[in-house]
């Protein structure tokens, strides 16, 4: 009897550890705690191993959070086929820039590496596959794919910077129009008579932007390969 309470005591066999394993409490603590608290020794006792056996799947914390950002980074949203292409490209490019605005650490880490990680690979391919598919040239495609990477990664490091910058004053956009309200008409008239249209809500500003790329797409698309916004044979778009 002794032996056998001593086996039902026994706690049961761990889970072999695992990139997967470790990647999944990494995020676990960055969401609950986020990445400021994430360390070793964190995702150890999250796991309840030893720390250091982490450093036989990952080089060090540098290499593990660029492959949890690809992870976050690297997550779709379901969209509704049956809308128009346009509402389809706007939804998705507002999941991809709440992506940075929303993991701001790891949006840093990530806007700096080599686009070669798994996510960003797969985001590259549905992204040219879509332009392609609307009627632009491969030199169109990824040239307009470079466009929505700059809008959707810049925007969204913007806006993740302001939003937790100390400065009341950057999430305070009326106080920034009185301020432009009250320059010297006669120095700044055009800034004094736009000062109540300037510092727009941040959501509205980026869906403005969205749509001015998607207008540029379907202009190249009514133009076709012979014309303007077509490309050159070093496959730059000609003007």
């Amino acid at each position: 009897m002794e032996r056998g309470a001593a086996v039902d005591a026994a706690e049961p066999p761990r889970a072999r550890l695992d990139r997967e394993r470790i990647l999944d409490a990494a995020e676990a603590i960055v969401h609950r705690e986020g990445v400021g608290r994430l360390t070793m020794r964190r995702i150890g006792t999250e796991l309840g191993s030893d720390p250091t056996a982490i450093y036989r799947h990952f080089r060090g914390k540098d290499e593990l959070l660029v492959q949890l950002a690809d992870r976050l980074f690297g997550t779709e949203i379901d969209v509704d086929p049956a809308l128009p292409w346009r509402e389809q490209m706007k939804i998705e490019l507002r999941h991809a820039m709440y992506r940075y605005r929303s993991h701001p650490e790891l949006a840093r880490l990530l806007a700096v590496q080599p686009d070669d990680t798994p996510s960003l690979q797969r985001i590259a391919e549905r992204n040219l596959q879509t332009l392609t598919e609307r009627g632009l040239s491969d030199a169109q495609a990824a040239m307009m794919f470079q466009v929505i990477e700059n809008h959707v990664v810049g925007t969204g490091l913007y806006y993740a910077h302001v939003e937790d910058a100390d400065d009341p004053r950057l999430r305070d956009p009326g106080a920034m129009r009185r301020a432009y309200a009250l320059l010297p008409a006669d120095r700044f008239p055009n800034a004094v008579r736009a000062a109540a249209h300037l510092f727009p809500d941040l959501d509205a500003a980026y869906d403005f932007g969205s749509d001015l790329i998607l207008d540029a797409i379907e202009r190249l698309v009514a133009q076709g390969g012979d014309e303007p916004g077509s490309t050159s044979t070093d496959g730059v778009p000609t003007p």
